[in-house]
């Protein structure tokens, strides 16, 4: 329903994507930008109604089966200790919906009216620095006692799975699809780490994605824009650190293997990131600047429909995603095994693409 509202009033207000505005747009007709609204409201309306459940229940919702607790006490929604929602759980889930909630006012101005890419950038940062240095459980841990150096590559994968995203906003159904596949297994991972604000915030999520990939793939009546690309990629990049720190808090699961299951999850949409920047500088063009070298173009251009290349890459991600459920399901001892088909299948797809960018590339 939002999809449809969104699309209708996007035309009078004059966030349409024309395609005479730049010469790598591959669309034919100005079609309607809002996509991205839509997706937001899609999440924003059942959290809302969620939360406005949880406070008008009363002590209801606070029963531990035997008396009425304390809504501050562990024990938040429901007796069962270990899959028990805390207020600091739900509070993380709040800060990360509120940041990047901001991102997506950011987009939607830009949609609007196109703005420098300097201070977007520096919105960006500035986002993500505040969540990362304010809300417990943002910040990796990778490195012993180097909390700056943890910080500043906790605040640069969240911006580059935000401009990522954005990044994939380059053909009908990709970066909603991407986002649906990638955070949808994000839920997954939230519910064996047994955070279950993050599981409900995924499935949300997911539930919007699809949506909105209704009106989106194969055929595209409206577009999801900067708005929905930084939204989804943002919110995709604290979800991965956050599981990432339950999952080494977790005693069963204290190995480095497993802290970097929720990261390793997002390497097809980092893969795009890393290879559309190179080749950029590669000709000399600002990494910013919007071409048609995106893995999807690449595969269109070896032959593949538009249609069949996002799905060879629905596929690719779906992989990576199995191989992560599948070495977080793995014995310790074979962990490493296990998840080593994410970079082997990476790698194979590494070596194919090359030959694709070395032909798009070539004069």
């Amino acid at each position: 329903m939002a999809v449809v509202i969104v699309r209708r009033l996007a035309p009078r207000v004059g966030l349409v994507d024309d395609p005479a505005a730049g010469t790598y747009k591959t669309h034919t007709e100005a079609t309607p930008y809002g996509g991205g609204v839509a997706i937001w409201i899609g999440v924003m309306l059942p959290l809302a109604a969620m939360f406005c459940w949880v406070s008008t229940s009363g002590a209801g919702v606070y029963h531990d089966g035997l008396s009425w607790v304390d809504p501050m006490a562990p024990f938040l929604l429901f007796p069962l200790e270990s899959w028990s929602p805390t207020i600091a759980q739900v509070s993380q889930v709040v800060a990360a919906v509120a940041a990047a909630s901001v991102l997506f006012l950011l987009g939607l101005a830009d949609d609007c009216r196109a703005l420098p890419a300097g201070p977007r950038f520096g919105v960006q940062l500035a986002v993500a620095a505040l969540l990362v240095g304010v809300v417990p459980g943002f910040q990796l841990e990778l490195i012993d006692g180097q909390q700056i150096i943890n910080a500043a590559i906790s605040v640069g994968w969240i911006v580059a799975l935000a401009n990522a995203f954005n990044f994939l906003d380059n053909m009908n159904g990709l970066a909603a699809g991407l986002g649906a596949i990638t955070i949808g297994t994000c839920g997954t991972i939230a519910i064996l780490a047994q955070h279950v604000p993050a599981a409900v915030l995924c499935l949300v999520v997911l539930g919007a994605c699809c949506g909105f990939l209704l009106f989106n793939f194969p055929r595209a009546s409206i577009f999801m824009g900067d708005a929905g690309g930084l939204f989804l990629g943002f919110l995709g990049g604290a979800l991965s650190i956050l599981l990432a720190n339950r999952l080494a808090a977790a005693e069963q699961t204290n190995m480095l293997p497993y802290e970097l299951i929720p990261l390793i999850l997002f390497a097809v949409p980092m893969y795009d990131l890393v290879t559309v920047v190179s080749l950029r500088l590669y000709r000399g063009l600002a990494p910013w600047a919007g071409d048609t070298n995106h893995i999807s173009h690449r595969l269109v251009a070896a032959g593949l429909t538009r249609v069949r290349a996002v799905l060879a890459i629905y596929v690719l991600c779906m992989w990576v995603g199995f191989g992560c459920i599948a070495a977080l399901r793995a014995d310790p001892t074979a962990v490493w095994t296990t998840l080593s088909a994410v970079p082997a299948t990476i790698l194979l797809f590494g070596l194919m693409d090359l030959a694709l960018a070395r032909r798009a590339t070539s004069p």
